[in-house]
């Protein structure tokens, strides 16, 4: 009831950050070809378990009510189970994102009893060797279809959230139907994320994609006209994703630092993860600096002058407080008894 009270204010208002992505560490057992931040490693910085606590008892008087933590991987902190209670004993709605290799049984069990009702897995393919060349490495197939069976087993039936996450690129773009009856099968839903490319050609999609983008979102938004609850993201994030994968440029309003908040594993805060942080929350004055008006101009310089990106952290926050059909297609899956 709390939450819902606060999200009610934040609808109101939108004065106040309800979303935070904690990265909790940059390690990571994978090396995926689309993603560089195990590069971006200091486990040494990483934050202790009372200093966690501190930042988002000040997150929670700021406004935040719901946290991802992601990574890197997750589940290389071995007090992962220990950080989801004591952000569940506060009030917090918990996502974990996972590329789901590192999972057993008793850890998903200890996750469940300590509150863990939602959670996110990659999957960008349902071919195992295009997976294996994706993820660098060989095993990690059939470690993720044994985590999406163990979670789905585990975590209590009602008031939870399966959700596969799939990266969108040239090396999947037609699997995107596939992809969506698998999920459907599995009684998961998904989640399309639009690959920022950043000048890799093997992840740029050129004019001879196009029909292939079109054929594979045009199914998708035809499925979310139809009902199919499974598929995730908002009909209006999947028609702007269709815009974004031509033309890599964002074609959205960003609430960057207004709606939404990225950390660090060394507990620094930015408005997102493309921009330097601004300072750290265990700092005594950062609540007062992301109340300021300083703050605010700065955010503001920072998102007019970037390029944009589609992920659905980000936009899909935006667009459930700007855009209606959004919030009530995101209010049909709340209210449907997965997710609490």
């Amino acid at each position: 009831m709390k939450n819902m009270v606060r999200l009610f204010k934040g609808l109101l208002f939108r004065d106040r950050p309800l979303y935070v992505h904690y990265g909790i560490t940059h390690r990571c057992n994978l090396h995926c070809r689309m993603c560089n931040i195990y590069e971006d490693v200091d486990e040494d910085g990483e934050l202790s378990l009372s200093q966690i606590e501190k930042v988002f008892d000040i997150l929670k008087r700021l406004g935040v009510i719901y946290v991802s933590i992601g990574g890197g991987e997750p589940f290389l902190r071995d007090d992962l189970p220990a950080v989801i209670k004591l952000l569940r004993e506060k009030g917090f709605m918990v996502r974990l994102l996972t590329n789901g290799t590192l999972v057993d049984k008793e850890l998903i069990n200890d996750l469940a009893s300590a509150g863990l009702r939602e959670i996110s897995i990659s999957l960008d393919t349902l071919e195992s060797r295009k997976f294996a060349y994706i993820c660098n490495c060989q095993d990690a197939w059939g470690k993720v279809m044994q985590s999406i069976e163990l979670f789905s087993s585990i975590l209590p039936k009602r008031q939870r959230l399966l959700l596969i996450n799939t990266v969108v690129s040239p090396l999947n773009i037609k699997e995107l139907p596939q992809l969506c009856r698998f999920a459907e099968r599995k009684d998961y839903y998904i989640s399309f994320v639009p690959i920022e490319a950043d000048g890799n050609s093997e992840f740029s999609f050129v004019k001879e994609d196009y029909k292939c983008i079109d054929e594979s979102y045009n199914y998708l938004i035809e499925m979310k006209k139809k009902g199919k609850s499974y598929i995730f993201n908002s009909s209006l994030f999947l028609e702007k994703s269709r815009q974004y994968l031509k033309t890599e440029k964002r074609n959205w309003q960003c609430d960057a630092g207004k709606l939404y908040l990225s950390i660090n594993p060394q507990g620094e805060v930015s408005i997102c993860h493309k921009f330097n942080p601004e300072t750290a929350f265990l700092n005594t004055d950062a609540e007062v600096f992301f109340k300021s008006g300083a703050f605010q101009n700065r955010r503001k310089a920072l998102t007019a002058g970037c390029v944009g990106c589609m992920r659905p952290c980000w936009a899909e926050v935006s667009f459930l407080f700007r855009n209606r059909k959004s919030f009530l297609e995101m209010a049909k899956i709340k209210l449907s008894g997965i997710s609490c």
